[in-house]
């Protein structure tokens, strides 16, 4: 049990973190709103275990994406972010 957390502030989550999402939730609470790039270099973990995370805990509705378009040519970043 030593390497997973619960999620006690949220009463209809009955499961559980695993580190790597732990560790997400953690970043993007301590830093703010981060591309998976972003993530990538923070955790130093490859991107498709930081991205199918990403996307399990949006899935439980923890965290969010949205992009944004800083005017340029190209696709917009899109970023993740902490939903509390």
């Amino acid at each position: 049990m030593g390497n997973t957390l619960s999620i006690e502030n949220y009463p209809n989550q009955k499961e559980y973190l695993s580190p790597i999402q732990f560790n997400l939730i953690k970043a993007l609470k301590k830093v703010g709103p981060l591309t998976r790039r972003d993530l990538v270099k923070e955790l130093k973990t490859p991107r498709t275990t930081i991205y199918d995370n990403l996307v399990k805990l949006q899935k439980r509705k923890l965290i969010e994406k949205f992009s944004r378009n800083n005017g340029g040519r190209g696709r917009p970043l899109v970023f993740w972010k902490f939903k509390g």
